[in-house]
């Protein structure tokens, strides 16, 4: 891991940057999540089998019918902008394509999608993509010149293509145009993929891939866009950080930690990201909840390690909007607790398991008023067809807030 060099407390003085304006935002962040585990499957000593069976529970997950559950609860709210993460394609090339063999079995055919392209096409035009930064992307990532990951089944060898993007919607009639964070300074993207940035910090394990070794990094990554919406300029930036990652020990966690604090340094390293007369919007999956306590930090690693994504934002100046929604003070905002995750791995459970908040909306500068804040697609009336059989649309629910700022 490379030692990140930067001062988390002074990334609240960019709140004192930028004198609030009057308007009124809705915006959004959903995980569509990809169907499987995806870094367990890596360190399974049966790869193979290990990838076969992660695309039958991908396939098994229906991820084209609960993309559509997804876009649906996009429509019904209408925000002007929407934070996505893990917006997978899976593709599938054939050794021999004329023998129906492999990618078209029925038990894995249901995994290759391009959870972007059905999204827009279930949105009929309403939303379009404003924005997109590339995670995994293997084979491209290896450099092995193969359309993808060799995988034996079915008496044929197959090659599994997997894209893992975040992506940034925006209503159509909104303008906008791509954050170019790789312009701001050499510092504030290292890393640039599409219209984003890859964090320096990233989980890796080895895979024998055709005999040879090959080192898989588990990238994450953000995106941004600078909008107009009612006449008021917006700066929405979406990311999704590494999980807690409790496989990898006590250091597990260290990676979320240091991504934070990247991004963190990005804002920071160019002061004019916060430019006049412009809110600084910040939504994605923290996989942080607010009750994550910070860990030890063996030395000479530097403290920041230790501090949870969500400490990290709180200490930086950011207002979480969920603490500021209507009946939060009193108490009669429950049961809107804000649990966002997790349901079940197979989305199969009867009743709604969200036990934990970590898909999470940032203002950096604190709104006047926090008009609705409103968990979506976790109630059982929003699951895949058939009623009361079907599947969550994802594991996460969704989470949309209006912000007013004041004059």
């Amino acid at each position: 891991m490379r030692r990140l060099m930067v001062s988390i407390a002074g990334v609240g003085m960019l709140a004192m940057l930028s004198p609030a304006t009057a308007g009124d935002i809705d915006v959004m962040t959903q995980n569509q999540y990809v169907g499987t585990d995806l870094i367990g499957l890596v360190t399974e000593p049966d790869f193979n089998t290990a990838v076969i069976d992660a695309l039958r529970n991908r396939a098994a997950s229906l991820p084209t019918e609960r993309v559509h559950a997804l876009a649906a609860l996009i429509e019904r709210r209408g925000p002007a902008l929407v934070g996505l993460q893990e917006v997978y394609k899976f593709s599938c090339v054939d050794t021999n394509p004329l023998d129906l063999k492999g990618c078209e079995n029925p038990t894995i055919s249901g995994a290759f999608t391009d959870q972007l392209l059905d999204t827009l096409a279930a949105l009929g035009g309403r939303y379009e993509e404003a924005a997109t930064v590339v995670n995994l992307n293997l084979p491209d990532s290896l450099g092995l010149g193969l359309p993808g990951i060799p995988v034996a089944f079915d008496g044929t060898v197959i090659y599994v293509g997997v894209v893992d993007r975040d992506v940034i919607l925006a209503r159509t009639g909104v303008q906008y145009s791509v954050t170019n964070f790789a312009a701001l300074s050499p510092l504030a993207c290292v890393l640039p993929s599409e219209d984003g940035c890859n964090y320096q910090a990233a989980a890796e394990v080895v895979l024998v891939i055709a005999g040879m070794p090959v080192p898989i990094r588990f990238e994450r990554g953000f995106v941004g866009v600078d909008a107009i919406v009612d006449g008021v300029p917006y700066r929405f930036v979406n990311t999704h950080l590494e999980t807690r990652l409790e496989s990898f020990g006590p250091s597990g966690r260290f990676f979320q930690a240091a991504q934070t604090a990247e991004l963190l340094g990005t804002l920071q390293a160019y002061g004019d990201f916060v430019a006049p007369l412009e809110q600084v919007l910040l939504v994605g999956d923290f996989n942080s909840d607010p009750r994550d306590e910070a860990v030890p930090v063996p030395p000479p690693l530097p403290g920041y390690l230790g501090l949870p994504p969500y400490m990290q934002m709180s200490l930086s100046g950011f207002t979480d909007a969920w603490t500021l929604r209507p009946g939060s003070a009193s108490g009669r905002g429950a049961p809107l607790v804000g649990f966002s995750c997790c349901q079940y791995e197979d989305l199969g459970n009867h009743k709604s398991e969200l036990y934990e908040r970590i898909d999470l909306i940032f203002s950096l500068q604190a709104p006047a008023k926090v008009k609705q804040a409103r968990l979506l697609g976790e109630s059982v009336s929003d699951k895949t067809p058939p009623a009361g059989q079907g599947l969550w649309p994802s594991d996460h629910a969704s989470v949309a807030a209006t912000l007013e700022f004041g004059r």
